[in-house]
């Protein structure tokens, strides 16, 4: 056991955001435990171990053969006849491979009933299983815990990246060896080969320094303990565990000591979202106003539209976050957790921060026992040390349910917690967090380790090893088969498939289906399908099903056969929305709909923000709150709304005073979707003002308006945003993606990138000063907006124009309620997706089925459009696990 530290208490005061660790912070040294530790049952031997039936009636004959197998450690036979074989190395396949053997099943595997076995938890571990003895310092109540064992039943995290965007790591602590991320894209030294800017960036970034020095050296105190309580390992008789013990963390460094930059905070969240982070940990925050208030919340919903959630402490000055905001607690993104301190008698922390709006749950936050950056463990008081075991807790669940959207995986933790009547009324849900829902739901963590996913020209024999815990069912597994042709991804259709000697033929979609029989575990299971390919490079997708119902997610990876794939993937040069440029610093840091702020030329200062050497307005002079405080006396009386600035500044996402809101009508107007007081049903105009759906003031005659063209039509702009743009054709496009639009302008980036509606990434074509040309992603139909993206982060939004149809039939769109038919909407007008669409007129689109190299059969498929750019990073040519596929 390390030697353990002992640091002065002291609170550390910040200047613009704290960490919500100082202040309300108790960070106490520890003696060894009074009570005698367990050192643990022993490590398994590592054999794999199988069921092996003869051909004939007798197993005895085969015991001979299996023992002098290269990798049987032994072989014994079976009371009823059969035999059992245990391997170093061997799969089923090779055993399946011994003349004389009829079928190979794996032998289950379950452990011993112990718990978690750290040394510390059984005297300080309270958050993770509350005896009722183990809180020291602090009453406690038994159960009154995170249940975190349960919900390992469900899976541990394997495969999930949690971004700690905090103030260092300790990469060398024995407690989270094996935990530290490391970018596919970039490996360590002195080439960018990722392009984004940032050399070396192996295993994160710090932000501070603007190096690959994640671990900070002793300012990086708080992230270690953060770090800590997120992934800690279990089971290594060291320390602890964290709530998500074999999650993969991201550390990036925004401050030292006891505070950060919010700016660089917003950086590290988009770089999170881009870099392949699941969830985001945000242990700090302040009172802040102007730019930077936009700024942050921007990064939160850009995080959001990646599919990632923001977890945020609420802050330690036990004030009420629906009166007086600090920000990230206060946002209103739907990606946004925030997280109250609770303690062991399941009662709000006395520091703590509370609100029934504002406020989404509470968590352990009283004398948290965690990880120090010295290589020892501290005792950790503060929403901060609260705030990490709930974006632990997001990775379990987005581990178990990786198709679900950020909105929709916040709810779903949400809908778990354990209700507590001291919580209600001070939060949104009322309860504790808890993990134990993942046992309960039996749902498992499904991992995939891909191998073998390089080959030559011929027969190709990937390996794919499965893994997790699921609960007994007969399993199938969906084998899916894409290649990347003319810079989109296709199903490859009528490729034979063959698996344990079973052939399928890959259907439209590229699927193939194998049934794999009843299984009690999924230990040993390695799936090793043959295929005929030519050169190209192909993505072999996996989906295993337990009685016909998915477990876990579908995963990704690359299979190139024949010559290797580009360094740092992608197409024809053109990154991917939410991908890097190569040679540029990464774009993207604008939210859908908004624009992000310039970037300053060198030596000047960013408009809206303080100068340097100041403090940000809005925020306390250095050296005067608390950390994850307000500064004592700044809140005015009777103050705000909750989840609303301060008076005087502008609500996140809102319009400046005096303006009209984008996508609303002017004052005066109807409210959209709804009628105006005594005038007709919805649809029909309104006389002086504008009904959605209906005609723009001043157009046409009301109650009519322009038929779009036949040939998909065209919306023209004045050329004076960001970009000058001048019109865009067609407007409208298949559900089924693939029509190539072209947008002009006066003054369009190189290198630009296109987002249709919040999410759907658009392949660009050619991009020029003049034109942009991509390839419209697969939709459901409705309106989108289409925000096109600079290198260097600028962006603008035509908004609602992009109308996707689920088919071609001609004529013009149907104007519900009556009032004549439906064009592109100028801009400003509504962005939200108009669910069912209309059938417009007929749009050209691509091809849905070409002769691909090789004369394969490629068809065009939503499923295989929404494989991110991401895959193409990956280097699994000895293993790697591939990544989600969200559909």
């Amino acid at each position: 056991m390390a030697t353990l530290s002992r640091r002065t208490q002291a609170v550390v005061l910040v200047t613009a955001a704290a960490t919500g660790f100082a202040g309300a912070a108790t960070v106490v040294a520890l003696a060894a435990p009074s009570v005698a530790v367990a050192d643990g049952w022993g490590a398994g031997d590592g054999l794999d171990r199988y069921v092996v039936t003869a051909d004939s009636a007798d197993a005895a004959a085969l015991l001979t053969p299996l023992t002098t197998l290269d990798g049987v450690a032994s072989a014994q036979r079976l009371s009823d006849g059969r035999a059992l074989v245990a391997t170093d190395g061997l799969t089923a396949d090779d055993l399946a491979a011994v003349d004389g053997v009829a079928s190979v099943e794996v032998s289950p595997q379950v452990p011993v009933l112990g718990t978690v076995s750290d040394p510390y938890v059984p005297s300080y571990g309270w958050n993770l299983v509350n005896t009722g003895t183990n809180a020291p310092g602090q009453s406690a109540v038994p159960d009154a815990d995170t249940d975190a064992p349960d919900g390992w039943a469900g899976g541990t995290g394997s495969g999930v990246v949690v971004a700690v965007v905090d103030t260092g790591y300790d990469s060398d602590h024995e407690d989270l060896a094996g935990a530290l991320w490391t970018n596919p894209a970039e490996p360590c030294g002195t080439r960018d080969t990722d392009g984004n800017g940032k050399v070396g960036d192996c295993h994160g970034w710090n932000f501070t320094t603007n190096s690959p020095d994640v671990d900070n050296g002793a300012g990086g105190e708080h992230g270690a303990g953060v770090s800590g309580a997120v992934g800690a390992r279990t089971g290594n008789n060291r320390g602890t565990a964290g709530i998500a013990p074999d999650v993969t963390i991201m550390p990036l460094v925004i401050g030292s000591g006891g505070g950060v930059d919010v700016i660089l905070g917003a950086e590290a969240i988009r770089y999170a979202a881009d870099h392949g982070a699941d969830v985001v940990n945000a242990s700090w925050g302040g009172s802040m106003s102007g730019a930077a208030l936009e700024y942050l919340r921007s990064a939160i919903a850009y995080a959001g539209s990646k599919g990632v959630v923001v977890v945020a402490a609420a802050g330690n000055d036990a004030a009420d976050r629906d009166r007086v905001p600090v920000y990230p607690a206060a946002y209103a993104e739907p990606n946004l957790l925030t997280v109250g301190a609770s303690t062991a008698a399941d009662t709000v922390s006395s520091f703590s921060a509370y609100g029934a709006t504002t406020v989404d749950l509470f968590a352990p936050g009283t004398q948290v026992f965690t990880t120090a950056n010295s290589g020892g463990y501290e005792l950790v008081s503060g929403t901060s040390i609260a705030a990490p075991q709930v974006a632990g807790a997001v990775a379990l669940y987005r581990a178990a349910f990786p198709d679900l959207s950020a909105a929709d995986l916040r709810s779903a933790l949400l809908a778990d917690v354990d209700p507590v009547a001291a919580f209600r009324g001070r939060s949104v849900s009322g309860g504790r967090l808890t993990v134990s829902g993942l046992a309960t739901a039996g749902v498992g963590a499904v991992e995939y380790a891909f191998t073998s996913m390089t080959a030559a020209p011929g027969t190709a024999t990937p390996r794919v090893a499965v893994s997790g815990t699921v609960a007994p069912g007969s399993f199938a597994v969906i084998l899916g088969l894409g290649t990347q042709y003319q810079g989109s991804t296709w199903a490859v259709a009528d490729v034979p498939v063959v698996l344990d000697g079973a052939t399928v033929t890959t259907d439209d979609d590229g699927q193939a289906t194998f049934s794999l029989g009843a299984r009690t575990s999924l230990a040993g299971l390695v799936l090793a399908p043959s295929m005929p390919l030519g050169e190209g490079r192909y993505v072999l997708t996996v989906q295993l099903t337990r009685d016909g119902a998915p477990v876990g997610g579908t995963r990704a990876a690359p299979l190139v056969v024949g010559a290797p794939a580009p360094a740092g993937g992608g197409s024809g040069g053109t990154p991917t929305p939410g991908t890097t440029n190569p040679g540029t610093t990464n774009p993207g840091t604008s939210n859908p709909g908004t624009t992000t702020p310039r970037t300053p030329t060198p030596g000047t200062t960013t408009p809206g923000a303080p100068t340097p050497g100041t403090t940000t307005p809005g925020t306390p002079n250095p050296g005067s709150s608390t950390p994850g405080t307000t500064d004592p006396g700044t809140s005015n009386p009777g103050t705000t709304t909750p989840r609303t600035p301060t008076p005087g500044t502008a609500t996140p996402g809102a319009p400046t005073p005096g303006t009209t809101t984008p996508g609303t009508p002017n004052p005066g107007s109807s409210t959209p979707g709804a009628p105006t007081p005594d005038t007709s049903n919805p649809g029909t105009t309104n006389p002086g003002g504008s009904t959605p759906g209906t005609s723009n003031p001043g157009t046409s005659n009301p109650g009519t308006t322009t038929p779009a063209p036949a040939d998909g039509g065209q919306q023209t702009y004045p050329g004076t945003g960001t970009f000058r743009i001048t019109s865009i054709s067609p407007v409208r496009v298949s559900v089924a993606g693939g029509t190539e639009v072209r947008v002009t302008g006066l003054a369009l980036p190189a290198g630009a990138r296109v987002l249709v509606g919040s999410s759907g990434a658009a392949t660009v074509v050619r991009s020029s000063t003049t034109e942009v040309v991509f390839r419209a992603p697969a939709r459901v139909a409705g309106r989108y907006d289409v925000t096109v993206f600079a290198p260097d982060g600028r962006s603008e939004v035509l908004r609602s124009v992009l109308e996707y149809v689920a088919a071609a039939t001609g004529g013009t769109t149907p104007n519900p309620g009556g009032g004549g038919t439906t064009p592109p909407p100028p801009p400003g007008a509504g962005s939200t997706p108009a669910p069912g669409g209309g059938s417009g007129g007929a749009a050209p689109t691509a091809p849905s089925e070409v002769t691909g190299p090789g004369a394969l059969r490629l068809v065009r498929s939503a499923r295989w459009a929404a494989v991110p750019a991401s895959v193409w990073s990956l280097d699994c040519s000895s293993s790697c696990r591939g990544v989600v596929l969200r559909t």
